[in-house]
């Protein structure tokens, strides 16, 4: 049996793992350079595999079809965009979990940092002093009393809008999937009320054929005030060009990204060339905390499995 492992924030428990295993198994890892391996990187790694534990490598049919002793695939941590398959149902034999634990508390805090940072304009601030000696003095905006719109309302959606309620901010949410007209601390409106009102928009939906490319070109010229952008979610949604093009024009305040169309971002990416765009490298679950918390769930899916097989 061969466990093959792609995604490096698992591999501080590979020895944890281990202890809970019998002999009879080999266990292979690999870390990507970038954000993932590729699909042709993936086809070949999973080749033998029995039990693959990836991160956002790519997954498809080709990978999938080549995999032929592939019973049980984890994707650590929530989202599973990354696994382009035509259908589950056309490989009987493999069961898919992902994994997310609790990592939704640490990128709602991620994004009331990102908010902060913009507001107060913190990194300006930062690299004035440390790069150019200027002890410059920008003046920032405050959180208190302001409209948010969420696009997005699941675990993330929710847990920031808990957090912004100390804010005393007016927060609501576009979210299809969610039929709660009311929720505790934000309330259910339509996409065309969040680009008139918000002005500050938090983009924390899942990646699919209704949020690809929905935040472009019309959707920044249907902007009813001057907001800051923050995307936590998959850089996808955001068509990059127009979110260029919108800065430019000023139709932002700002915007901080944890995600991007292509990752990593390019080195000549026009988006490095705003003082107000704060750049995050698809990090905003990265803690200590999530990492162990969703490492045991990982490790608990698998032993499951084990003891169900």
């Amino acid at each position: 049996m061969n466990i093959v492992i792609t995604c490096p924030r698992y591999f501080s428990e590979i020895e944890h793992l281990k202890s809970k295993l019998s002999d009879d198994f080999q266990l292979d890892y690999f870390a990507p350079i970038d954000q993932g391996f590729s699909a042709n990187e993936m086809k070949d790694k999973l080749s033998n595999a029995t039990i693959a534990i990836i991160g956002d490598d790519e997954i498809n049919d080709n990978v999938l079809s080549n995999s032929h002793d592939l019973k049980l695939l984890i994707k650590w941590g929530v989202g599973t965009d990354n696994i382009d398959i035509e259908s589950k149902d056309t490989y009987p034999n493999l069961q898919i979990f992902n994994s997310p634990a609790d990592i939704y508390i640490d990128v709602a805090e991620h994004i009331i940092f990102l908010i902060g940072s913009l507001y107060k304009k913190i990194p300006t601030i930062h690299n004035h002093i440390r790069e150019q000696g200027k002890w410059s003095k920008p003046i920032g905006t405050r959180l208190y009393g302001k409209n948010i719109g969420i696009i997005g309302y699941g675990s993330i959606g929710k847990q920031v809008s808990k957090l912004l309620n100390s804010f005393e901010t007016d927060v609501y949410f576009h979210d299809p999937e969610v039929e709660n007209n009311h929720a505790q601390y934000a309330e259910k409106k339509n996409l065309e009320y969040i680009q008139k009102n918000s002005e500050v928009i938090i983009i924390s939906a899942s990646l699919n054929s209704q949020t690809n490319q929905l935040i472009n070109k019309k959707f920044f010229d249907s902007l009813g005030k001057i907001p800051i952008v923050v995307n936590v979610s998959r850089g996808k949604i955001i068509n990059e060009n127009d979110l260029v093009s919108a800065l430019d024009d000023q139709q932002l305040l700002g915007c901080a990204l944890d995600v991007f169309e292509e990752e990593p971002i390019s080195l000549k990416s026009d988006l490095k060339n705003f003082e107000n765009v704060i750049l995050s490298s698809h990090n905003a679950s990265n803690t200590q905390e999530a990492n162990n918390s969703v490492n045991s769930q990982v490790t608990e899916i698998l032993l499951k499995w084990f003891n169900d097989a």
